[in-house]
């Protein structure tokens, strides 16, 4: 499904966007698309890390040891051996 929106840019990047647009052989509206779906991509990936710092932020160093002190100490498989 499509949805038109409008959307006011400034004449010298507009003026940029087609210049791009016919380097790069799109048109002006798949350039923006993918703009936007980059753009989308860079915002989902920030959000994720923000997620991931401040569930880092909530446990301590301590804690994290605890758990890795769990863990079986087993020999590890072959291919993944350092030497």
């Amino acid at each position: 499904m499509s949805q038109v929106v409008n959307l006011a840019i400034p004449e010298h990047e507009q003026m940029q966007v087609n210049q791009i647009a016919a380097q790069l052989g799109l048109s002006v509206e798949n350039l923006y698309l993918g703009f936007i779906h980059d753009g989308l991509i860079s915002c989902q990936q920030r959000l994720y890390f923000e997620k991931l710092k401040r569930l880092s932020d909530s446990n301590s160093v301590k804690k994290a040891l605890a758990l890795l002190d769990k863990a079986p100490e087993i020999e590890p498989f072959a291919e993944d051996s350092l030497f």
